[in-house]
């Protein structure tokens, strides 16, 4: 590749990464902004994923911490959450090219399925590492699990199972779109 592609290329990325940031704590804040705290779609998550696909696992790092930093700190909403679950987030975007390794010919089976599993070890994560402090690792894991999937008085629907399901739904509908534009930029 002449250096001067790849110069293309490092800015290309970056501004996509600077992008997908923007975008996941824009529609973050204007779904708050809309619907307030009710859980329904991780936007941080949609473009974690998107970007971690497209760029590689550093960017998806990137992408991960950044969208729940900069959105929590745009909703007013910043405290020591933030740090678990930016770095969750984080985490995720750096697992994506694993978990969803696609070829040319994309199998949105296994991209709703890898999906599905980031957003779930995402929920799972950051509820248990922000319990486990002030309470014993398996009941943290238990109340985790059981506030995801069980309607509760606060949440008349399981939370975290229409939230991994809306979710995975947005990633699969937006990812062959965005990897074919993806495609003409890399020409």
């Amino acid at each position: 590749m002449k250096p001067h592609m790849l110069e293309k290329n490092r800015t290309v990325s970056l501004a996509l990464v600077a992008s997908l940031v923007a975008m996941s704590a824009g529609f973050r804040l204007a779904k708050h902004i809309a619907l307030g705290s009710v859980q329904f779609v991780n936007f941080p998550a949609v473009f974690t994923i998107l970007g971690g696909l497209l760029l590689g696992h550093t960017a998806g790092f990137l992408i991960g911490f950044l969208s729940f930093l900069v959105s929590d700190l745009f909703i007013m909403y910043a405290g020591a959450w933030t740090i678990v679950t930016s770095l969750s987030m984080g985490l995720v975007g750096a697992l994506s090219p694993f978990a969803c390794q696609m070829s040319d010919r994309v199998s949105l089976a296994r991209l709703a399925v890898s999906s599905y599993l980031l957003v779930l070890v995402y929920d799972i994560l950051s509820s248990v590492l922000l319990l486990v402090p002030t309470t014993p690792l398996q009941v943290a894991l238990s109340m985790s699990i059981i506030g995801l999937f069980l309607p509760s008085a606060v949440m008349l629907y399981p939370v975290g199972l229409v939230t991994e399901v809306v979710t995975t739904s947005l990633i699969v509908l937006i990812y062959p779109k965005i990897r074919g534009i993806w495609r003409q930029i890399e020409l």
